[in-house]
């Protein structure tokens, strides 16, 4: 009897792998669309290379394209953090590939070169070692990349701030703000108002207007403050009387915040002072009272 019902349980899942196979469902468009555009982006890039690829080279490419096909999220996610500190994908992940390879690796290699001098020597410790420390390159390298990521913001924010002062005080001085946006990317110098001189300057010739291409440089960058101030702008409409009113109202907030957050760091930096000045004064009092307390024990008889 068993072995019947296991005979039709067979014969029932021939007859739907046949079924499967005559009638296969239909294709998943969307799919498959991702997954030839990712092969094209993939040939393309593998084809662009003409010079001899190092064997680091090779492995990079390798983990960006594994990447590219099962975790285009992160790349995603990395894309801003590497565009507003200035790095090359390609160049990042070689930087981390090395790190990554020399501290999986170095434990193992010392293990044998300890072993061909002890036989004796346990060899099990090496790979367990190099294991946790290459996952702790990985995750200690996206922290320094999203820290540095971070900063350039906070410093690119500020620039935006000083910026849109500027164009503030153009626009109440009789400026239009056509004339006023470039004017006053002039002034300021540094990268973020390089940037922002570039994006202002371009926008003409890529046919869109000054506010998309700020807005743009905000998504590039991930930075909310640009994409706000696009969103502010469309409302207006290209009002000359409100896009005025928009740009003060938001130079005055962003004034606001930069003030807020300079006063923040300042009662961080006085609380840091007076933290370590009444370290400071413990340490100086245990010095001058070290040499007394002592004498005091040795008259007392006590054993120093």
């Amino acid at each position: 009897m068993t072995a019947v019902i296991g005979l039709g349980i067979l014969l029932g899942l021939g007859l739907l792998q046949l079924r499967w196979l005559a009638f296969p469902p239909p294709p998943d468009l969307v799919t498959e669309i991702d997954r030839w555009r990712r092969g094209r982006e993939r040939a393309g890039r593998r084809a662009s290379t003409d010079a001899p690829v190092s064997p680091l080279g090779r492995t990079t490419r390798w983990v960006s394209e594994t990447l590219r096909a099962h975790r285009p999220e992160f790349l995603d996610t990395l894309a801003p953090d590497l565009a507003i500190t200035g790095r090359d994908l390609q160049a990042w992940l070689a930087r981390v590939v090395t790190t990554t390879a020399a501290l999986a690796l170095g434990p193992t290699a010392l293990m044998l070169l300890r072993r061909a001098a002890d036989p004796e020597t346990s060899l099990q410790w090496g790979p367990l070692l190099g294991l946790g420390l290459g996952i702790a390159a990985i995750v200690l390298s996206v922290k320094d990349l999203q820290a540095e990521a971070r900063r350039r913001r906070e410093e690119f924010t500020r620039a935006l701030s000083i910026y849109l002062d500027l164009v503030a005080m153009s626009m109440e001085a009789g400026q239009g703000h056509a004339q006023a946006l470039p004017a006053a990317a002039q002034i300021g110098t540094g990268r973020a108002f390089t940037d922002l001189r570039t994006a202002i300057e371009l926008a003409p010739s890529r046919g869109i207007t000054p506010w998309e291409a700020l807005g743009q440089l905000g998504q590039r960058y991930r930075i909310p403050e640009l994409l706000t101030l696009r969103s502010s702008i469309e409302l207006a409409q290209d009002d000359g009387a409100r896009v005025k009113e928009s740009l003060i109202a938001r130079a005055t907030t962003m004034r606001a915040v930069r003030l807020t957050a300079a006063v923040e760091r300042a009662n961080k930096a006085t609380q840091s002072m007076t933290q370590l000045n009444v370290v400071a004064a413990l340490l100086a009092g245990c010095y001058l009272a070290g040499p007394y307390i002592l004498a005091l024990r040795t008259a007392a008889g006590a054993p120093g």
